[in-house]
């Protein structure tokens, strides 16, 4: 017997094997129907899709707008964050050249002092214990090196 196919005709799996070397077995000859179709080409009708592209634009549209507000006050927020992080890092270099400064003046390095306190005023100009410091500093390399001596004229 052969196979017993999904709904296959009765003459095919009724079949016998065929001999080695044999000329193959002809099969059924009922004619298959052919179908020929033309298609041309022309618009949709199909409007549902074009309704569709609408809404779906409205809606990104809204939700744009509502999250507009709060994208500004988290922007505003980031730069209050940014800004007092960048004081904070002005402070803390401000403090080490000034600690910096010190230490070398009292080592005797007066052009090394002098060059940590031009980079603390930089950063803040309106300290007054600065101000103090580099006009001293500025005194002695005028006096002792005769360096330096137009910046003492200027800060004066």
């Amino acid at each position: 017997m052969g196979y017993m196919g999904l709904g296959l005709q009765k003459w095919i799996y009724g079949m016998r094997p065929r001999q080695p070397f044999s000329m193959q077995r002809k099969g059924s000859f009922t004619a298959v129907p052919t179908y020929h179709r033309k298609f041309k080409l022309q618009y949709s009708n199909n409007k549902g899709s074009y309704n569709f592209g609408i809404i779906l634009f409205f809606v990104m549209v809204l939700i744009t707008a509502l999250s507009i507000p709060r994208w500004i006050e988290d922007s505003r927020l980031r730069h209050k964050e940014e800004l007092a992080w960048v004081i904070k890092k002005d402070n803390m270099a401000f403090n080490f050249l000034l600690k910096s400064g010190k230490q070398r003046l009292n080592k005797g390095r007066i052009s090394g002092a002098y060059s940590e306190f031009k980079l603390a005023h930089a950063i803040k100009s309106d300290n007054k214990e600065l101000n103090a410091l580099l006009l001293e500093t500025l005194e002695i390399l005028c006096l002792d090196c005769n360096r330096h001596c137009d910046d003492l004229l200027k800060l004066e």
